[in-house]
């Protein structure tokens, strides 16, 4: 190859490398910590783990919806997922009765719930974080996909310039020459090592890229639903889950559904999602939708329904986050992860060095820094962006109203209003409001205590109120008494349940 051609190519690389291998260091340390990290988030949480044999996870769907209603009455539970990894207990997603979202875990067995955990934690702010900073912006996950393009870029222009690279499999850094030798050394030796899963992460981030541009969209469509007045037919329970997961069975022959949405909505179905004999796990899920009200097979889709990048999409998320093999791939991908993200330390390390030789006296992250030049300024405002972003997802006024209708009257009677969760000892104030005009008196009654009377005022041409609770381990029942200008009265029960923390 062209000298030449090749001592540009190195440029660039030694330029993109300065600017760019923070932000790549940070895509692979936190893509590598989300790998296991649920895991991670779970140690603390011995009953979600479990040593059950596969053969042996014998829970049905409508078994764990049993069992999760069982424990919280009043929950809403709209998704079911078996044996989300081969060591934890089975994981459901619902409303609990004061509106928070949550995870239940069940005994794969017996189906009786063993925990409950928030939906919001170590591994979801990670994943935030990897993907759009925070921010949940698509223009944001637009940008970080694409630099999927720059990190291949960036690979290339390192072999390019490494001659003989596979002869540095196992050339081990040399210290006698000083840091920036050990260095530049490690930087090589780690970069010959990460180059499978840097090739993957690039292709399969490029793969996302597309998807947000739209181009992963083609996938069959179930048809729509019956028109219907609620979500789900009074009669939902554990019997029309058995005769949905049969029927879905039987739609395709060797399916074995793994995953349950319940609808939560008017115009959506009952799906399971799960594998079929003849495909590979590799080649993605076939689906089943179902109406709940008509039990009538909406759809019914193998894995090679799909078209275009869709039909791929399974192998791709498999492969960027190491799933593909269990626990052996998980493994992998932590230690390649970890090899990726020191191969962007060192090298910033070598190039700030090379371009900020009077800043020798300093330690390594300060001649990085001090390496950086002018992008050490936008570094500066992306950090300030993603702690704006926390502070507005996760700050004290991040938390979002809960609505909570009654549980035996139209919910535009009255509804209560949390502007925080129901916890425990935790003093919380609740907003009655009321959807008819003519109520001039209301008295509420907390887990049959005394009756108080409330103070209604007047919003939008609405009566309203407020009054304060003490949540207790005992499960939280509120009675409101209504009186009417014409006398008449109308109580309605609202159901909080018991609070979990």
């Amino acid at each position: 190859m062209n000298r030449k051609f090749r001592n540009w190519v190195f440029k660039l690389h030694t330029w993109l490398g300065l600017h760019l291998s923070i932000f790549f260091a940070f895509l692979f340390l936190t893509g590598t910590l989300l790998v296991v990290g649920l895991e991670l988030e779970s140690i603390a949480r011995p009953a979600i783990w479990t040593t059950v044999n596969k053969e042996d996870r014998t829970a049905s769907f409508s078994t764990i919806y049993q069992g999760i209603k069982k424990a919280h009455p009043e929950s809403d539970v709209f998704n079911i997922t078996k044996r989300p990894t081969p060591w934890f207990a089975d994981r459901s997603t619902g409303h609990t009765g004061w509106g928070e979202i949550v995870n239940f875990w069940t005994d794969p067995v017996t189906g009786e719930v063993v925990a409950e955990s928030r939906t919001v934690g170590f591994s979801s702010i990670l994943r935030n974080l990897h993907d759009s900073l925070l921010t949940t912006k698509q223009t944001v996950v637009l940008v970080i996909s694409a630099s999927s393009i720059l990190l291949f870029l960036q690979m290339t222009s390192g072999l390019v310039t490494y001659r003989r690279f596979w002869k540095g499999l196992f050339r081990w850094p040399n210290s006698s020459n000083g840091p920036r030798s050990w260095a530049g050394g490690a930087h090589r030796l780690t970069a010959v090592w990460a180059v499978p899963l840097v090739l993957l992460i690039a292709v399969t981030s490029f793969c996302f890229f597309l998807g947000e541009l739209g181009y992963a969209d083609k996938v069959p469509q179930p048809k729509p639903t019956a028109e219907r007045e609620t979500a789900l037919p009074s009669d939902f329970g554990p019997a029309a889950i058995d005769r949905a997961e049969a029927l879905a069975r039987n739609a395709l022959p060797g399916f074995e559904p793994v995953e349950m949405l319940i609808p939560g909505r008017k115009t959506e179905s009952i799906k399971f999602i799960g594998h079929q004999d003849g495909y590979s796990e590799l080649s993605g899920s076939s689906s089943v939708s179902i109406d709940p009200l008509t039990f009538e097979i909406l759809g019914a889709f193998a894995p090679d329904d799909s078209r275009g990048l869709a039909r791929w999409y399974t192998l791709v998320e498999m492969l960027h986050f190491g799933t593909w093999g269990g626990a052996f791939s998980r493994g992998l991908w932590v230690l390649l992860g970890f090899a990726s993200t020191a191969v962007a330390l060192t090298g910033a390390l070598v190039f700030a060095a090379r371009l900020a030789p009077n800043a020798a006296q300093y330690g390594p992250l300060r001649r990085i820094w001090r390496g950086l030049g002018w992008s050490r300024w936008i570094y500066l405002l992306i950090l300030l962006g993603i702690l704006v972003a926390a502070y507005l997802r996760f700050g004290p006024d991040s938390v979002r109203k809960s609505w909570i209708h009654p549980v035996d009257t139209p919910g535009s009677v009255a509804r209560l209003i949390l502007n925080e969760p129901l916890r425990r000892d935790r003093p919380l104030d609740v907003a009655l409001r009321l959807g008819e005009p003519d109520v001039e008196e209301a008295s509420v009654v907390v887990n049959n205590g005394d009756a108080q009377q409330l103070e209604l005022t007047q919003v939008r041409e609405k009566p309203q109120a407020q009054f304060r609770i003490l949540p207790s381990d005992t499960s939280m029942e509120i009675t409101v008494r209504l009186k009417k200008t014409d006398n008449s009265e109308q109580i309605v029960n609202f159901r909080l349940g018991r609070p979990i923390w």
